[in-house]
């Protein structure tokens, strides 16, 4: 077995004990590359250096390599350096000689007396170490001849000088024979162990993805804003990212208020860290607590905090111990190993600390945020002065994204502030971001209780309401009427004045309308309006826009162009790239809300456009962060592009399952949006399993024939599936009647991509004299080209019509030109229809012959579609023909065909293709 093929199937479980950091997580990219270095299988004769920080996971990579080579067939012998044994000759050789000491003693005497000596077996003097390398050398050739020896070697820094000269000895002459060696070491230690020639590879932290992946691993449970603070104090270290969250207590795992700047060390990491620091002089000392708690490295601070001009030479000890270094290209103090930083908080005081965030206070005079924030760390009494800049700059946090950092500056100006009232409405702002902008439920809903306590005359205000609401959405049972009534009451019983100007009134009337719009009901949206109203001097642009227009889409018409985002995919192309940046922030630990939002707009933009894999991306990462990050209430958008996905791709019940677990969640909630978001996926499939009758029950479900249902902006983007299951089941009326209602409507002055559906539904109930110009008409709609898969159903209706009226070279256009697109999509059942047509267009211009049996086009056609299974209903919703005359057909030809009933079918067509009739 080699290396490399061991490396696909490395194990993402981490280690049984807490203590160690799981052993491959995130390294299979390192270990393809160490692969390669080694060069495959038993590494004979290749050596090499792996190096990095202490922690980041080479004792793990060790491991794994160990037992690959194990299982490759090579003998390993391994050694691990130890800091007390460093001064005893041959302790690391005695380590890993240890498996050979039978082969020691079957050695001809003068190789076994040698060894003998030097490993402590003995009387004899100790020999010098060219003849010690020679017998190891020779002993480990011999080894060899029975299978391939693999050296390994950890903490190569702390093995002793002899066993470090002999070591060097063997890699240098190991060149050509069955001897592999690793070994590990931490970067830029010194060694006894002879370098020269010899490869080294340094191993990087973890990239965030697989730090991530890790804290998931083993922490499934740590709440998102202290997941983001212990990625961020880690940077990647695999033993800091298992260590720092088992220090935690549990309130801090779960309450992002109750984090503190810098998260403790665990005993652990204590000693192994906190000791370098605590013998540092004091002066070295109080400029590291500078820079720890300032975290930029600005050398400035160095500068302020410090009354003696020559300072910062106390930091030369530092560098020197390599605590810190200065970084050249940035002109910053870095700390060298992420843990350094915690480990000069832990050695300080709390009086020291509180100067500390005093002088850097007044250091950050001109930048507001860190000031106070500085400042309320500084401050261990109630103080208004102190509370109200936090205030300011948890506003300023949460304007910016940063949620957490919000989450927590309120609750800090909370706990400083002397007046109940103060402090309650403080608290309710934390709660309320934490629970719309962090998903940490449990936390808010605590906040939320201890604001109440503060002042009980919170809990009506909008801002409470809106805190409940979210809460009730997302952590209770998602009841829609429930969220609407408490948000309904507080905003009516409200003392705002329904001032325009009043933030937290405008933030529940925004949710509000989300609420109403989710809820999908008429009465729902009436309170909203009213509210819109009343408010003075005007209701912000934005709002008003959108309430109307996700109110009644079609019936707003132009008017509202500014809200119709939520119903006019195409034109959330040109914010495409601003929800690309709203993503990669929410992926850096951003605000969640925003992130699932930006997920949603892409995935609207995504399917018509025909980007169906990256659709399938960014639905699948909706879904992991509404559970990770507890939004549940939003999955069912990310399941429905799942069915949309599904029923296009042609697996059908996968989309039905789908459908139907979103209408279950969705119907005992109130949240009747959902539930038509399921029947637009519906459509879609039953559309493409060719049932065109129970596609139109299901499309008439979302919004009657010859009516645009308001409330319903998901009615506008399936009008075409509604007019095209109609003319299928022969409903020409109500097809017509849906096309009347859409241009009285001017649905098509809404948008591109609308502009192109209403054009292929009046081409598809046009007159044979009037489709070909109709057809044309759509195809040449501005931009029809950007969204692939409307356009090539209008050409496969084109070409099916074309082919009708005996246009057969020009249907055959249409139809080349839709299985094309269709087959580059993944659209199976639109992919199999266009190339059924097409077979058509090839026997349609004279009937097939087999003797005397000669089939008209027609009937070709009926006898090939009820050969693959299908009713006389799906064949004449297929072929706009009556079942009857489906049947008629079909009892003209059995006699044609000698055959008697329809089983013989696929036999008697097989026949005549052979025959070159077919």
């Amino acid at each position: 077995m080699s290396l490399g093929s061991r490396v696909e199937r490395l194990p993402k479980t981490p280690a049984a004990d807490a203590g160690q950091p799981p052993e491959v997580v995130g390294r299979a990219r390192q270990l393809r590359e160490i692969t390669a270095l080694l060069g495959q299988g038993s590494a004979a004769g290749r050596a090499l250096l792996l190096s990095g920080e202490p922690g980041v996971g080479k004792s793990a990579l060790l491991g794994e390599v160990a037992r690959v080579m194990s299982g490759a067939g090579a003998r390993v012998l391994s050694a691990v350096g130890v800091r007390f044994e460093s001064e005893l000759a041959y302790a690391g050789l005695h380590q890993l000689l240890l498996p050979l000491n039978h082969r020691i003693e079957r050695l001809e005497d003068t190789h076994r007396r040698v060894l003998r000596s030097a490993l402590g077996y003995g009387g004899d003097p100790v020999p010098d170490s060219l003849r010690v390398s020679d017998s190891v050398i020779f002993l480990l050739r011999q080894a060899a001849t029975e299978r391939p020896v693999f050296i390994v070697v950890d903490d190569l820094g702390c093995v002793d000088r002899a066993s470090s000269e002999v070591l060097g000895f063997v890699v240098r002459r190991s060149a050509g024979s069955r001897i592999g060696f690793l070994a590990a070491c931490r970067s830029g230690a010194e060694t006894c162990f002879d370098r020269a020639g010899l490869t080294e590879y340094e191993l990087p932290p973890l990239d965030r993805d697989a730090a991530v992946e890790l804290l998931g691993v083993r922490f499934p449970g740590l709440a998102g804003p202290a997941r983001d603070r212990v990625l961020a104090q880690a940077q990647g270290n695999p033993l800091a990212l298992v260590e720092l969250p088992a220090a935690l207590s549990g309130p801090q795992r779960d309450a992002p208020a109750d984090l503190p700047d810098v998260l403790p060390l665990s005993p652990r990491l204590r000693s192994r860290h906190a000791s370098r620091v605590a013998r540092l002089p004091a002066e070295s000392r109080w400029l590291l607590l500078l820079l720890a708690l300032d975290d930029t490295g600005d050398p400035g601070v160095l500068r302020a905090g410090s009354d003696d001009p020559k300072a910062l030479t106390a930091l030369s000890a530092v560098e020197s111990d390599r605590l810190i270094t200065f970084d050249d290209t940035n002109r910053r103090f870095v700390f060298r190993h992420p843990l350094t930083r915690a480990a000069v908080v832990e050695t300080s005081t709390l009086t020291e600390r509180c100067q500390a965030h005093s002088t850097l206070a007044e250091i950050r005079a001109e930048t507001p945020e860190r000031r106070a924030w500085h400042l309320g760390r500084a401050t261990l009494v109630p103080d208004e002065r102190v509370a109200a800049l936090l205030e300011e700059a948890g506003h300023r946090a949460a304007t910016r994204g940063d949620a957490a950092e919000a989450v927590a500056t309120f609750t800090r100006a909370a706990e400083l502030s002397p007046r109940p009232a103060d402090r309650g409405r403080r608290l309710t702002r934390a709660a309320y971001l934490g629970a719309d902008a962090t998903g940490e439920l449990r936390a808010a809903s605590e906040l939320l209780d201890r604001a109440r306590c503060a002042d009980p005359d919170l809990t009506g205000s909008p801002l409470t309401a809106a805190t409940a609401a979210l809460l009730l959405l997302n952590g209770g049972d998602g009841d829609i009427d429930m969220a609407h009534r408490l948000l309904v009451e507080a905003i009516e019983t409200g003392s705002h004045g329904y001032d325009a100007e009043d933030e937290v009134l405008i933030e529940a009337l925004h949710l509000l309308q989300l609420v109403c719009w989710a809820g999908g009901r008429g009465a729902l949206w009436e309170p909203f309006h009213a509210a819109l109203d009343r408010l003075k001097p005007a209701a912000p642009p934005l709002l008003s826009a959108c309430g109307r227009t996700w109110r009644d889409p079609a019936g707003t018409g132009s008017v509202g162009r500014h809200g119709m985002a939520p119903v006019r995919r195409d034109r959330l192309t040109e914010l495409r790239g601003v929800s690309w940046e709203t993503v990669r922030r929410g992926r850096r630990g951003g605000h969640v809300r925003r992130h699932i939002d930006a997920l949603m707009h892409l995935c609207l933009q995504d399917f018509p456009a025909g980007r169906w894999e990256e659709a399938e991306t960014l639905a699948a990462e909706g879904l992991r962060i509404c559970e990770e990050r507890q939004f549940p209430f939003f999955s069912w958008y990310f399941e429905y592009h799942q069915a949309l996905l599904a029923a296009v791709h042609g697996h059908f019940e996968e989309s039905r399952s789908t459908a139907d677990r979103i209408t279950q969640w969705a119907v005992p909630r109130g949240v009747l949006a959902a539930a038509a978001f399921a029947g637009h996926a519906r459509v879609l499939a039953e559309l493409g399993a060719g049932d065109y009758e129970c596609a139109y029950r299901h499309a008439v479900a979302i919004s009657p024939a010859g009516r645009l249902a308001p409330h319903a902006p998901y009615a506008l983007w399936g009008c075409m599936d509604l007019v095209e299951a109609a003319v299928h089941t022969r409903r020409t009326a109500e097809a017509e009647a849906h096309v009347r209602a859409m241009r009285e409507a001017g649905v098509a002055a809404l948008s591109p991509r609308l502009a192109l559906l209403v054009a292929g539904s009046a081409a598809l109930v046009a007159p044979d004299d009037g489709a070909v110009g109709c057809f044309e008409q759509a195809l040449d709609v501005p931009g029809a080209q950007n969204w692939p898969f409307d356009l090539a159903r209008i050409r496969l209706a084109y070409g099916e019509r074309l082919r009708r009226m005996r246009f057969v070279t020009e249907a055959r256009a249409q139809l080349d030109s839709a299985a094309e697109v269709f087959e580059h999509l993944g659209a199976r059942p639109w992919a199999d229809r266009a190339t059924g047509e097409l077979r058509a267009t090839r026997r349609s211009r004279t009937g097939a012959k087999h003797g005397s049996v000669t089939l008209t086009a027609q009937e070709q056609e009926i006898a090939v579609l009820a050969a693959s299974g299908l009713t006389n209903k799906q064949i004449g919703e297929r072929l706009h023909l009556s079942p009857r005359t489906v049947g008629s057909h079909l009892y003209q030809l059995f006699p044609k065909l000698g055959i008697a009933s329809r089983a013989a079918l696929r036999d008697a067509l097989a026949s005549l293709s052979g025959s070159n009739a077919f």
